[in-house]
Parts: C-alpha cells; sequence; structure tokens
C-alpha cells in the first residue's frame, strides 16, 4: 500500500464537493459511462464546491487572505493531455464560500475514459515562514477525481479503407477486424487494425456521405461486430484471464485492456467485476455462441434509434 506525503500542511474536511451532474447543477447525476456518447458531441458537467474558508486556510497554515484558486482539468486517457476547464480565485476575509462550478469538454479531444480533476491551489508566491506551509503558486492543497467512460470505453479504433482486391481478401466483403496474435500484453493501438473495403459500394458512400439512415446503420453493424469478434477471442483464450489489469488506470492500453474497457463499458451487469462478467460471457459462449451475440447487441443498444 503506497502513502502520498506532502511537504506542506493540507486542508482536513474543510472542502464539501457536491457528485458531478450532467448540465448543470439541476441536473441528473453523472453516470459512470456514457454509453450514448459520440465523437461529435461535447461533455458538459457541473456541480457546487463548498469551502470552509477560514478553516482551509488555518488548516494549510495560511493567512486569512491568502489567495487561494479553484481550478477544474480534465484529460483523456488517449492523449492525457490536460485542459484547463475552470479557474476562478475564491475570495479572502471571508468565513465560507460555495461555487457552482460548470464545464464543457470539448468533444473533438475526447476518446477512452475522461478524468475530471477538481483542485484548490496557491495562486501566487508567498514568502517563506513557518515550515510546512506551502509558499509557491500551484501547490496544490486540495483534490479530488472523478472518471467518466466514453462510448467505446478505450478511444478510437485504427481504420483504414483499403482495396480488398488489392489485400487479396473477398472483394464482396465490407470489413476485416485484423489482429496481430493473441498476445494480450500487447499495446491494444499496435495490434488491431480495421480495415474497410473500400470498393465496396455501401463502404465507399457512408464514407464519403454525411450521417445518414443507411450510413447510420452500417456503422453500426461494424460496431457490433468489432465488440463481438474482440471479447469473442479473448473470452476463448485461457491466457487472457491470466493477464494482470495494470495498477495505473491512464496506462498504455494493453489488448486486454480494450477488451477489459468494452466490457466495463457495455457488459458488466449490476454489482458485477470485469472478471465476472468476463467469466459470464465465456460460459455463455461456449453453450450458445448465437445467444452471445445478442448479449453483445444488448449491451451496445443495438438499433436503439430506428427509422420512422
Amino acid at each position: 500500500m503506497s502513502v502520498q506525503v506532502w511537504p506542506y500542511r493540507r486542508p482536513i474536511d474543510r472542502v464539501r464537493a457536491e457528485a458531478w451532474r450532467s448540465g448543470d447543477a439541476s441536473g441528473s447525476p453523472m453516470p459512470a459511462a456514457l454509453t450514448s456518447w459520440d465523437y461529435a458531441t461535447d461533455v458538459e458537467m457541473a456541480r457546487v464546491v463548498d469551502i470552509d474558508l477560514l478553516g482551509f486556510r488555518k488548516d494549510c497554515g495560511l493567512t486569512s487572505d491568502a489567495p487561494l484558486r479553484l481550478c477544474v482539468r480534465y484529460w483523456p486517457s488517449t492523449s492525457l493531455i490536460r485542459r484547463t476547464a475552470f479557474s476562478e480565485m475564491l475570495p479572502g476575509h471571508v468565513d465560507r464560500a460555495a461555487l457552482e462550478v460548470q464545464i464543457v469538454a470539448d468533444s473533438s479531444v475526447l476518446g477512452g475514459h475522461l478524468t475530471v480533476e477538481t483542485l484548490i491551489e496557491l495562486a501566487v508566491d508567498r514568502p517563506p515562514g513557518e515550515p510546512f506551509v506551502a509558499t509557491r503558486a500551484g501547490s496544490i492543497l486540495w483534490m479530488d477525481q472523478t472518471r467518466v467512460h466514453l462510448e467505446g470505453g478505450a478511444g478510437l479504433l485504427p481504420i483504414a479503407p483499403v482495396s480488398f482486391v488489392k489485400a487479396g481478401l473477398p472483394e464482396g466483403a465490407t470489413w476485416y477486424v485484423n489482429l496481430d496474435g493473441t498476445d494480450w500484453h500487447q499495446a491494444a493501438m499496435g495490434s488491431l487494425l480495421v480495415l474497410l473495403n473500400e470498393d465496396h459500394p455501401a463502404i465507399k458512400q457512408a464514407l464519403e456521405s454525411t450521417k445518414d439512415d443507411a450510413s447510420g446503420m452500417l456503422w453500426s453493424l461494424l460496431e457490433v461486430d468489432i465488440v463481438t469478434d474482440l471479447i469473442g477471442r479473448a473470452v476463448d483464450d485461457e491466457a487472457f484471464f491470466e493477464e494482470t489489469p495494470p495498477e495505473d488506470p491512464d496506462a498504455d492500453l494493453t489488448m486486454a485492456g480494450l477488451v477489459r474497457a468494452l466490457i466495463r463499458t457495455y457488459m458488466v451487469r449490476p454489482a458485477e467485476s470485469v472478471d465476472q462478467a468476463a467469466k459470464r460471457l465465456r460460459d455463455e459462449r461456449r453453450r450458445d455462441p448465437s445467444r452471445f451475440r445478442t448479449q453483445v447487441q444488448a449491451g451496445l443498444r443495438f438499433l436503439k434509434e430506428v427509422p420512422r
């Protein structure tokens, strides 16, 4: 068990941060996974943060007017590039402050899962005084994090349009999921490639057209096929169950990590762990492969929006 030791004093139970909500602070609680999210939709979140400023500064050994800043930053697991979404100075010489924090995470930079960090930091440098008191601007005095899994659970899969005729694949097929072996320790983005047959009229139209019913149906079919194939290959291989999940959720995803993310996002039942879900799916696939496919369809909410 690791314990983080800070070089300066920090507050004890002086901040009451409500749970994040969708939209504004009156919205519904933010779910652990946004199963309806797509790569053109910003993620809007809000929460209320109530701070005992008098006690906060006292615990930290700071004066009653020490400049503090409340910030919110976020980053996706696909890039780990941090962006500031909210920043506001906290008042001095007051006992308490309550702030409604609203943020918008830009969809164009998102993928995988989204980490949102709320923190209170020292805003400017302070002259040295008592020992173990923060003096440098940017010193983090309080912090919490939340993580939201986005659709797909592990970012965009690598997709490449190719000529199946030239690639030696069946020319009437639509796509091919190319998995380089079944070494679950390998990095997912270096082992997996989805090939789209650009010779196929339907694929060519879907690649060139804007979102419509036909292309939407095609991509939904592709999604089901990829998830069924990847999870199916994993649960059929005992080596997958021997792979130990990394302790750092922001580490580069292995093939095992990608499959676990898909299971966690789409297939886990209430009060069920990822490992329990994987073993249930393995047993289901062995008994009845067609029923296993229906489980994936239900988890992905396949054809949830039927054109009328």
